[in-house]
Protein backbone atom coordinates (compact mmCIF):
# COMPACT_ATOMS: atom_id res chain seq x y z
CA UNK A 1 0.00 0.00 0.00
CA UNK A 2 1.43 3.39 -0.93
CA UNK A 3 1.83 5.95 1.80
CA UNK A 4 0.44 9.42 1.39
CA UNK A 5 3.16 12.11 1.62
CA UNK A 6 1.24 13.93 4.29
CA UNK A 7 0.87 10.72 6.31
CA UNK A 8 4.63 10.13 6.21
CA UNK A 9 5.37 13.70 7.32
CA UNK A 10 4.30 15.83 10.23
CA UNK A 11 0.79 16.77 9.17
CA UNK A 12 -2.44 15.19 10.19
CA UNK A 13 -3.77 12.29 8.14
CA UNK A 14 -5.49 13.04 4.87
CA UNK A 15 -9.16 13.54 5.88
CA UNK A 16 -10.47 12.50 2.48
CA UNK A 17 -8.52 9.29 2.68
CA UNK A 18 -9.34 8.39 6.30
CA UNK A 19 -12.90 9.71 6.55
CA UNK A 20 -12.48 10.20 10.31
CA UNK A 21 -15.26 11.74 12.34
CA UNK A 22 -14.83 13.91 15.40
CA UNK A 23 -11.80 15.86 16.55
CA UNK A 24 -8.50 14.04 15.88
CA UNK A 25 -6.29 13.53 18.93
CA UNK A 26 -3.42 15.30 17.19
CA UNK A 27 -5.59 18.42 16.93
CA UNK A 28 -7.06 18.08 20.41
CA UNK A 29 -3.61 18.04 22.00
CA UNK A 30 -2.76 21.29 20.19
CA UNK A 31 -5.72 22.94 21.92
CA UNK A 32 -4.52 21.53 25.26
CA UNK A 33 -0.97 22.82 24.72
CA UNK A 34 -2.06 26.27 23.58
CA UNK A 35 -4.49 26.46 26.48
CA UNK A 36 -1.66 25.76 28.96
CA UNK A 37 0.53 28.44 27.35
CA UNK A 38 -2.37 30.93 27.56
CA UNK A 39 -2.75 30.16 31.27
CA UNK A 40 0.94 30.97 31.76
CA UNK A 41 0.62 34.19 29.72
CA UNK A 42 -2.28 35.31 31.92
CA UNK A 43 0.16 35.75 34.81
CA UNK A 44 1.40 38.90 33.06
CA UNK A 45 -2.05 40.46 33.45
CA UNK A 46 -2.25 39.35 37.10
CA UNK A 47 -4.44 36.30 36.49
CA UNK A 48 -2.29 33.88 38.45
CA UNK A 49 -3.61 30.43 37.56
CA UNK A 50 -0.19 29.19 36.46
CA UNK A 51 2.89 31.20 37.43
CA UNK A 52 6.45 30.46 36.34
CA UNK A 53 7.13 27.90 33.62
CA UNK A 54 7.11 24.19 32.91
CA UNK A 55 10.38 23.62 34.78
CA UNK A 56 8.87 24.99 37.98
CA UNK A 57 5.53 26.64 38.55
CA UNK A 58 2.92 27.73 41.04
CA UNK A 59 -0.57 26.48 40.25
CA UNK A 60 -3.78 28.11 41.48
CA UNK A 61 -1.90 30.28 43.97
CA UNK A 62 -0.63 27.57 46.34
CA UNK A 63 0.41 24.28 44.61
CA UNK A 64 4.11 24.36 43.75
CA UNK A 65 5.29 22.04 40.99
CA UNK A 66 8.85 21.13 39.97
CA UNK A 67 9.87 19.09 36.96
CA UNK A 68 11.45 15.77 37.96
CA UNK A 69 14.74 16.26 36.12
CA UNK A 70 14.94 19.87 37.34
CA UNK A 71 14.51 18.54 40.88
CA UNK A 72 17.36 16.04 40.39
CA UNK A 73 19.47 18.77 38.78
CA UNK A 74 18.92 21.08 41.74
CA UNK A 75 19.47 18.31 44.25
CA UNK A 76 22.92 17.29 42.98
CA UNK A 77 24.03 20.90 42.53
CA UNK A 78 22.93 22.12 45.97
CA UNK A 79 23.52 18.86 47.86
CA UNK A 80 20.60 19.94 49.98
CA UNK A 81 17.70 17.55 50.45
CA UNK A 82 14.96 20.09 51.10
CA UNK A 83 11.43 19.03 51.96
CA UNK A 84 9.94 22.00 50.09
CA UNK A 85 11.38 20.83 46.76
CA UNK A 86 10.42 17.21 47.50
CA UNK A 87 6.82 18.18 48.21
CA UNK A 88 6.80 20.12 44.92
CA UNK A 89 8.09 17.23 42.82
CA UNK A 90 5.77 14.56 44.27
CA UNK A 91 2.58 15.82 42.52
CA UNK A 92 4.45 15.83 39.20
CA UNK A 93 5.66 12.26 39.81
CA UNK A 94 2.10 11.17 40.61
CA UNK A 95 0.82 12.76 37.39
CA UNK A 96 3.30 10.80 35.31
CA UNK A 97 2.62 7.59 37.17
CA UNK A 98 -0.78 7.95 35.54
CA UNK A 99 0.04 9.54 32.18
CA UNK A 100 3.63 8.43 31.54
CA UNK A 101 5.46 10.45 28.91
CA UNK A 102 2.30 12.18 27.71
CA UNK A 103 3.92 15.46 28.81
CA UNK A 104 6.05 15.44 25.65
CA UNK A 105 3.07 15.10 23.32
CA UNK A 106 0.46 17.18 25.12
CA UNK A 107 2.30 19.86 27.13
CA UNK A 108 5.84 20.45 25.84
CA UNK A 109 5.83 23.51 23.52
CA UNK A 110 8.73 22.12 21.47
CA UNK A 111 6.47 19.43 20.06
CA UNK A 112 4.29 22.16 18.58
CA UNK A 113 7.28 24.11 17.23
CA UNK A 114 8.81 20.96 15.77
CA UNK A 115 5.58 20.17 13.97
CA UNK A 116 5.59 23.65 12.47
CA UNK A 117 9.15 23.05 11.24
CA UNK A 118 8.04 19.82 9.62
CA UNK A 119 5.10 21.47 7.90
CA UNK A 120 7.21 24.31 6.57
CA UNK A 121 9.63 21.89 4.97
CA UNK A 122 8.56 21.02 1.47
CA UNK A 123 9.84 17.48 1.70
CA UNK A 124 9.06 14.51 -0.46
CA UNK A 125 8.49 11.10 1.08
CA UNK A 126 11.98 10.11 -0.03
CA UNK A 127 13.71 13.01 1.70
CA UNK A 128 11.59 12.50 4.82
CA UNK A 129 12.60 8.87 5.15
CA UNK A 130 16.19 9.73 4.35
CA UNK A 131 16.34 12.36 7.11
CA UNK A 132 14.90 9.85 9.54
CA UNK A 133 17.63 7.37 8.68
CA UNK A 134 20.29 10.04 9.32
CA UNK A 135 18.84 10.53 12.79
CA UNK A 136 18.98 6.81 13.57
CA UNK A 137 20.97 7.02 16.82
CA UNK A 138 20.42 4.73 19.79
CA UNK A 139 18.06 6.36 22.33
CA UNK A 140 20.18 4.87 25.12
CA UNK A 141 22.71 7.65 24.54
CA UNK A 142 20.24 10.04 26.16
CA UNK A 143 20.57 8.37 29.55
CA UNK A 144 24.33 8.82 29.46
CA UNK A 145 23.85 12.44 28.46
CA UNK A 146 21.38 13.00 31.32
CA UNK A 147 23.90 11.52 33.77
CA UNK A 148 26.62 13.76 32.32
CA UNK A 149 24.45 16.86 32.84
CA UNK A 150 23.87 15.87 36.47
CA UNK A 151 27.59 15.30 36.95
CA UNK A 152 28.37 18.75 35.54
CA UNK A 153 25.75 20.28 37.83
CA UNK A 154 27.34 18.58 40.81
CA UNK A 155 30.81 19.77 39.89
CA UNK A 156 29.76 23.36 39.17
CA UNK A 157 27.25 23.44 42.04
CA UNK A 158 24.77 24.98 39.62
CA UNK A 159 21.80 23.20 37.95
CA UNK A 160 23.57 23.42 34.60
CA UNK A 161 21.00 21.92 32.23
CA UNK A 162 17.97 23.47 33.92
CA UNK A 163 19.48 26.95 34.12
CA UNK A 164 21.16 27.17 30.73
CA UNK A 165 20.25 24.46 28.22
CA UNK A 166 16.71 23.36 29.06
CA UNK A 167 14.28 23.94 26.20
CA UNK A 168 11.54 24.52 28.77
CA UNK A 169 13.51 27.14 30.68
CA UNK A 170 14.61 28.94 27.53
CA UNK A 171 11.18 28.82 25.92
CA UNK A 172 9.55 30.53 28.89
CA UNK A 173 12.42 32.99 29.27
CA UNK A 174 11.94 33.89 25.62
CA UNK A 175 8.17 34.10 26.09
CA UNK A 176 8.53 36.28 29.19
CA UNK A 177 11.13 38.50 27.53
CA UNK A 178 8.90 38.92 24.49
CA UNK A 179 5.92 39.92 26.64
CA UNK A 180 8.02 42.37 28.67
CA UNK A 181 9.48 43.85 25.49
CA UNK A 182 6.02 44.20 23.96
CA UNK A 183 4.72 45.88 27.12
CA UNK A 184 7.72 48.23 27.18
CA UNK A 185 8.90 46.85 30.51
CA UNK A 186 12.56 46.45 31.57
CA UNK A 187 14.07 43.32 30.06
CA UNK A 188 17.59 41.98 29.70
CA UNK A 189 18.06 41.64 25.95
CA UNK A 190 21.06 39.36 26.40
CA UNK A 191 18.76 36.82 28.05
CA UNK A 192 16.35 37.02 25.11
CA UNK A 193 19.22 36.57 22.66
CA UNK A 194 20.65 33.60 24.58
CA UNK A 195 17.32 31.82 25.03
CA UNK A 196 16.34 32.60 21.43
CA UNK A 197 19.63 31.08 20.25
CA UNK A 198 19.02 27.86 22.21
CA UNK A 199 15.50 27.48 20.79
CA UNK A 200 16.70 28.36 17.28
CA UNK A 201 19.48 25.79 17.57
CA UNK A 202 16.96 23.10 18.51
CA UNK A 203 14.76 24.06 15.56
CA UNK A 204 17.75 23.81 13.19
CA UNK A 205 18.52 20.37 14.64
CA UNK A 206 14.90 19.42 14.04
CA UNK A 207 15.08 20.62 10.44
CA UNK A 208 17.93 18.26 9.57
CA UNK A 209 17.27 15.46 12.09
CA UNK A 210 13.54 15.19 12.88
CA UNK A 211 12.78 14.46 16.54
CA UNK A 212 16.39 13.54 17.31
CA UNK A 213 16.30 15.79 20.37
CA UNK A 214 13.07 14.22 21.64
CA UNK A 215 13.98 10.61 20.90
CA UNK A 216 17.62 10.60 21.93
CA UNK A 217 19.01 13.64 23.73
CA UNK A 218 16.34 15.32 25.88
CA UNK A 219 16.97 14.40 29.54
CA UNK A 220 13.49 15.56 30.53
CA UNK A 221 11.88 13.24 28.00
CA UNK A 222 14.18 10.36 28.92
CA UNK A 223 13.16 10.78 32.56
CA UNK A 224 9.46 10.72 31.76
CA UNK A 225 9.98 7.80 29.40
CA UNK A 226 10.89 5.63 32.38
CA UNK A 227 7.37 6.20 33.73
CA UNK A 228 5.89 4.58 30.61
CA UNK A 229 6.86 1.17 31.97
CA UNK A 230 4.71 1.57 35.09
CA UNK A 231 2.17 4.30 34.24
CA UNK A 232 -1.54 3.56 34.11
CA UNK A 233 -1.90 4.76 30.53
CA UNK A 234 -0.79 2.58 27.63
CA UNK A 235 -1.43 1.91 23.97
CA UNK A 236 -4.08 -0.77 23.77
CA UNK A 237 -4.85 -2.97 20.77
CA UNK A 238 -8.35 -4.31 20.24
CA UNK A 239 -9.09 -7.52 18.42
CA UNK A 240 -9.66 -6.75 14.77
CA UNK A 241 -8.38 -7.05 11.29
CA UNK A 242 -5.11 -5.20 10.74
CA UNK A 243 -4.56 -4.19 7.13
CA UNK A 244 -0.78 -4.41 7.61
CA UNK A 245 -0.34 -1.01 5.98
CA UNK A 246 2.17 0.05 8.67
CA UNK A 247 0.70 3.56 8.68
CA UNK A 248 0.89 3.57 12.48
CA UNK A 249 4.67 3.15 12.26
CA UNK A 250 5.05 5.79 9.56
CA UNK A 251 2.89 8.26 11.48
CA UNK A 252 5.01 7.91 14.63
CA UNK A 253 7.82 10.46 14.55
CA UNK A 254 9.17 8.95 17.78
CA UNK A 255 9.93 5.74 15.84
CA UNK A 256 7.91 3.48 18.11
CA UNK A 257 7.42 0.14 16.36
CA UNK A 258 3.69 -0.31 16.76
CA UNK A 259 2.71 -2.68 13.95
CA UNK A 260 4.86 -5.54 15.23
CA UNK A 261 2.94 -5.51 18.53
CA UNK A 262 -0.54 -5.22 17.06
CA UNK A 263 -1.40 -8.84 17.95
CA UNK A 264 -0.60 -8.19 21.61
CA UNK A 265 -2.93 -6.63 24.16
CA UNK A 266 -0.93 -3.42 24.49
CA UNK A 267 2.38 -1.62 24.24
CA UNK A 268 4.55 0.28 26.71
CA UNK A 269 7.46 1.97 24.97
CA UNK A 270 9.73 4.55 26.63
CA UNK A 271 9.62 6.72 23.49
CA UNK A 272 5.82 6.80 23.19
CA UNK A 273 4.47 10.28 23.96
CA UNK A 274 0.81 9.25 23.54
CA UNK A 275 0.28 11.88 20.86
CA UNK A 276 -2.41 9.84 19.11
CA UNK A 277 -0.93 10.09 15.61
CA UNK A 278 -0.97 6.31 15.26
CA UNK A 279 -4.65 6.28 16.20
CA UNK A 280 -5.50 9.09 13.75
CA UNK A 281 -3.49 7.41 11.00
CA UNK A 282 -4.87 3.87 11.43
CA UNK A 283 -7.18 2.86 8.59
CA UNK A 284 -9.57 1.29 11.15
CA UNK A 285 -10.49 4.82 12.27
CA UNK A 286 -9.40 4.33 15.86
CA UNK A 287 -11.05 0.95 16.38
CA UNK A 288 -7.86 -1.10 16.48
CA UNK A 289 -5.46 1.22 18.36
CA UNK A 290 -6.61 3.05 21.49
CA UNK A 291 -5.17 4.84 24.51
CA UNK A 292 -6.47 3.38 27.74
CA UNK A 293 -5.76 3.39 31.42
CA UNK A 294 -4.59 0.06 32.72
CA UNK A 295 -7.46 -2.09 33.91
Amino acid sequence: MSIDKQDAGYGTPNPEKKQRTGLPLSRLRRFVLLGIIVLFILQFVRVKILVGGLTGSLAVWFVTLIDIFAYADGLVSSRDFGMTALVSVLPVALIYLVFGRAFCGWVCPMDFLYELVGRMKNRSKKSELSSQRKGNISPKIGYGLAAAFLLISGLLEVPFFTNYLSHLTNFFRLLTGGVFFGMNLPVDRSVIIFSGSIIAGLLVLEFFFPRLWCRVFCPVGKTYGLFNKISLIRLSFAEGQCGECNLCDHMCYMKVKIARHIDETGLRDINCIYCGRCIDGCSTKGKLIKMRLWR
